[in-house]
């Protein structure tokens, strides 16, 4: 799985560095699920949990990995939740979600700015700030 995440991470990284219109979001998705699998198989090779735990929320660590990568480089929160919940098609994963992609967000926006704010910031774009300069 590791080589797995890491060749979409590879293509991701190397599809956005060219000037040609390619997505982020779904190698975003590929890749945070693929750090959730690595993480399960982590936790169940260390005897954190058990294979019954592992057969009933699999799925929802993967979950929980693919939206705390997506909000980790776009910065978005609640369409993350939306579009996370509406694929899973569960409504109990809600507050884990939340603290997930909340913890997310505040750790990336403690190291560097989001991908599309940087995009825009590339591209030399008006937009407006938080803070209202002096």
């Amino acid at each position: 799985m590791f080589m797995f995440g890491f060749t979409w991470y590879f293509w991701t990284i190397t599809t956005y560095g060219i000037n040609v219109p390619s997505g982020l979001f779904l190698p975003g998705m590929i890749v945070g699920t693929a750090l959730g699998d690595l993480y399960v198989h982590i936790i169940l090779e260390w005897g954190w949990i058990d294979n019954d735990h592992l057969l009933n929320f699999r799925v929802t660590y993967l979950a929980l990995a693919m939206a705390a990568m997506l909000a980790g480089y776009t910065r978005m929160t609640y369409s993350i939740i939306v579009i996370t919940m509406e694929t899973c098609q569960s409504v109990s994963i809600f507050v884990p979600l939340v603290l997930a992609v909340g913890t997310s967000n505040i750790v990336g926006d403690r190291f560097t700015r989001s991908l599309y704010e940087r995009a825009v910031r590339g591209k030399q774009m008006p937009i407006l700030t938080k803070h209202v300069p002096h």
